[in-house]
């Protein structure tokens, strides 16, 4: 392929040939074409009825996105299930230069951190853009500059109309890795190739502050392919056999963590400040298959819990919450993957992250463990928020995006074990917030990995797809 830029290469757009708004779309492509494995879907996004909104902080459109499958008739070479959860981790570890640049303006969402020198004397906030209180002086003193970091301030709209809403899009490899493991895509070979996604349009997956007046409508999208027309690559190219496609598919599990109040009534209480919660599960999804990395996300639950009552919280119900003494061990084939008893500090559990799955997107310390409360920082004035004012919106953000990581690095799973510690607390406010805490609430544990796959071919042209 001489480049990019010249004719070997025409940019096409493919309707769907099945649309059903808010339920599925599916695009099939045409046979005996060979086409790059850049594949993006355009034109994602929702309408709303009543009440103009945002979307959601780290998923922005990806929300509404249920399952995505790569099917060739019937036969499923990868499909992605929970992808909106999924897409929404992938947004939390791209790194800050992507999502500030460029997966913003992609997504719709508020992932890219800013950060500036600001005088503490000045009553300018680049940041914020809120006014600077004159009795209140920030970190430093008078004369001196702080760090200051911030969330990016802006986030897709959703309007009412098409043309007022925010639209998006969506690189196909984001989700599905077999696009990536080849050079290009033989419709000669896959002759009834198609893509599926299913929908699950809810305010809760969708809209940053949750209202429930109005009605969500998804926009018809539509998918981009290159398509290979250069003659001398179709001559040597179109037809012939591959070798054994090798690739990595996300595979998932999810289980249940029951609230301490439904656990002999073990709440926080007079005689018991500080309960500990000890489960084991076993990880069936994953038996018989090579696994690479893995990731687990603590979701509330409850999603009014997640919500704070319908308030904006971070990322509503996509936050992965840190727990009170968290601790968490992997059993692989009978053995402890870690020492001893495990990952039992944040920071640990932030380092380990950072090793396997590279670093995040925001101030990561920030968004990982759990934090004292705030002291007064002015004398009279009250009760100050140092994290407020080094970390725009510091507060809200610690601690939600706080995942376990790990890799078995391509093991076998013939038995898998993950053990989940965590300490219940009271709040300082009284039982009722007690009992609605997150750090005592019900947990959903959603555990991600990485399943090795394959595409074997035969002497006549014939494949199967199996796990390696």
């Amino acid at each position: 392929m001489s480049s990019e830029y010249s004719n070997d290469i025409k940019c096409k757009e493919i309707e769907p040939v099945y649309f059903s708004e808010n339920n599925r779309v599916e695009w099939r492509l045409p046979p005996n074409k060979l086409y790059t494995n850049t594949m993006t879907v355009m034109n994602l996004g929702v309408t709303k009825s009543t009440n103009l909104s945002v979307l959601n902080k780290l998923v922005g459109v990806y929300g509404t996105i249920d399952r995505i499958s790569l099917m060739d008739g019937n036969v499923e070479l990868q499909s992605l299930t929970r992808a909106n959860e999924w897409l929404g981790i992938k947004q939390h570890l791209h790194s800050n230069r992507y999502n500030e640049n460029l997966g913003s303006n992609y997504v719709g969402n508020r992932k890219g951190v800013r950060i500036g020198l600001r005088d503490v004397t000045s009553a300018q906030v680049p940041l914020t853009n809120a006014p600077e209180v004159a009795t209140v002086k920030r970190a430093g003193g008078n004369g001196r500059k702080i760090i200051e970091g911030g969330e990016r301030d802006q986030t897709g709209l959703i309007a009412a109309t098409s043309n007022g809403t925010f639209k998006g899009q969506l690189d196909i490899s984001e989700c599905l890795s077999f696009v990536q493991s080849i050079p290009y895509i033989d419709t000669s070979v896959f002759k009834n190739l198609k893509l599926v996604i299913e929908f699950n349009v809810s305010m809760n997956n969708v809209v940053r502050n949750v209202q429930n007046t109005g009605v969500l409508a998804q926009l018809r999208p539509y998918l981009v392919v290159e398509e290979i027309v250069a003659p001398d690559i179709l001559a040597g190219s179109l037809g012939k056999t591959p070798p054994a496609i090798s690739y990595s598919v996300i595979e998932s599990d999810v289980f249940t963590v029951p609230a301490f109040s439904a656990l002999n009534n073990n709440l926080p209480n007079t005689n018991v400040k500080n309960p500990v919660q000890d489960l084991t599960f076993h990880i069936s999804s994953f038996n018989n298959k090579r696994v690479n990395r893995l990731i687990v996300a603590t979701r509330c639950f409850t999603d009014g819990i997640a919500q704070q009552n319908n308030a904006d919280v971070a990322n509503g119900v996509y936050n992965s919450y840190a727990m009170l003494r968290q601790k968490n061990q992997v059993r692989l084939n009978g053995r402890n993957v870690f020492a001893r008893n495990g990952v039992e500090r944040d920071m640990q559990r932030l380092a380990l992250m950072a090793d396997v799955w590279g670093g995040s997107a925001g101030i990561a310390p920030f968004y990982a463990g759990l934090a004292s409360k705030a002291g007064s920082t002015v004398t009279g004035v009250g009760v100050g928020n140092p994290r407020q004012d080094i970390l725009q919106q510091g507060n809200e953000v610690i601690g939600t995006q706080d995942y376990f990581g790990c890799t078995l690095a391509g093991a076998k799973v013939e038995d898998l074990q993950f053990d989940y510690g965590r300490t219940g607390t009271a709040n300082d406010n009284g039982g009722a917030q007690t009992t609605a805490s997150k750090y005592n609430a019900a947990l959903s544990l959603h555990v991600f990995a990485e399943v090795k796959k394959a595409v074997v071919f035969g002497k006549s042209g014939q494949y199967n797809v199996v796990y390696q």
